[in-house]
C-alpha cells in the first residue's frame, strides 16, 4: 500500500546548492529541466532532463544545480509492500516515467475527486518499474491457482487449455502436470467436475428451469447436458432433482414425527 505524503513542483534558478538533508519517507524526484550533480547516500549521479531518482527513508541526499532546474518531487510511504525498492538514479530512455510524472503533476494541480488515490496508483507504477530495473529475481510462472480461479469463473464457457497454460506462464505439458499435482485431476476433468457441482447446486432450486441450468453449465442443448449429467451420476437431471425433493420430504417428515415416549 502506498500513502502519499507530498507533491512539490520546484523551479530553481542557477547556480544553487541544495544542502544535505533526509526524509522519513521515500522521495521520488524527476528532473524536467536543467543539469547538475546530486547524491543519495553513497551514490553520486549526474542529472539532466529525463533522469529520475528514488531516495529511501532517512537516506542523506542533496544537489548542486549548474543551470536553471525544474523538477517534481513526491514523498510517499510504503506499507505491506512485496519488496522495498532501493535508492538509485535512473535514465527514463523511453519517457514512460515522464508521462507518469506529468500525470501526477496534473492530478495534484487539478485536485479532482480521488486525486490522492490516483497519485498513489501512479506511484505504484513507478515503484514497480524501479523494482524491475533493480531486482535480481527471476520471474517464475504464475501460481496455478490463477488457472483454477479462472476455470471456476468461466466453467460454462469453452476454455482453451493451451491458451490458459500460456497465460499462466507454463508450457502445455508442464501445466497439466502441475495442475494435476495441485488438484488431483487433469484440467479437463476439473472443468467437468466444476460444471457438475454447479449443476447439482442449481438443480436444488426447483424454480430454475432445466434448460436454463443446461445453458448455464455450458451446454447449448439439454440433451447434451442430460447425457453428461447421467454419465456422471447415473441419473438424469430431472431424476436427481426428484431425489433431492424426496429426501427433503423425508427429512421434514422426520422432524415432524414426535419422538417415542420414554419407558
Amino acid at each position: 500500500m502506498i500513502q502519499l505524503q507530498y507533491v512539490w513542483i520546484r523551479n530553481y534558478e542557477s547556480p544553487r546548492v541544495i544542502a544535505e538533508h533526509k526524509h522519513t519517507c521515500y522521495e521520488f524526484i524527476y528532473y524536467l529541466k536543467g543539469t547538475g550533480d546530486g547524491f543519495a547516500g553513497e551514490e553520486k549521479y549526474r542529472y539532466s532532463p529525463g533522469v529520475f531518482v528514488l531516495v529511501g527513508p532517512n537516506i542523506p541526499h542533496g544537489e548542486t544545480h549548474e543551470t536553471q532546474t525544474s523538477m517534481i518531487s513526491v514523498g510517499f510511504r510504503l506499507q505491506n509492500h512485496f519488496e522495498n525498492p532501493k535508492s538509485g538514479c535512473f535514465k527514463d530512455a523511453e519517457s514512460r516515467i515522464f508521462d507518469i510524472a506529468q500525470t501526477i503533476r496534473h492530478e495534484f494541480k487539478q485536485k479532482n475527486v480521488y486525486y490522492q488515490q490516483a497519485i498513489e496508483n501512479l506511484l505504484g507504477q513507478i515503484v514497480i518499474e524501479i523494482l524491475r530495473r533493480t531486482s535480481t529475481a527471476v520471474q517464475k510462472p504464475q501460481n496455478i491457482n490463477y488457472a483454477i480461479a479462472y476455470i471456476r469463473e468461466y466453467y460454462m464457457s469453452a476454455i482453451d487449455l493451451d491458451e490458459l497454460a500460456r497465460s499462466t506462464g507454463y508450457c502445455e505439458d508442464h501445466f497439466r502436470i502441475v495442475f494435476r499435482k495441485k488438484t488431483g485431476v487433469s484440467p479437463k476433468e476439473f472443468i467437468l467436475e466444476t460444471r457438475l457441482n454447479a449443476a447439482k447446486k442449481m438443480l436444488a432450486d426447483p424454480s430454475l428451469d432445466l434448460s436454463a441450468i443446461s445453458f448455464k453449465c455450458g451446454y447449448e442443448y439439454y440433451s447434451q447436458f442430460s447425457l453428461f449429467f447421467k454419465k456422471r451420476t447415473s441419473m438424469t437431471p430431472s431424476e436427481y432433482r426428484a431425489s433431492l425433493s424426496a429426501a427433503k420430504e423425508e427429512e421434514e417428515k422426520a422432524q415432524k414425527t414426535p419422538p417415542p415416549p420414554r419407558q
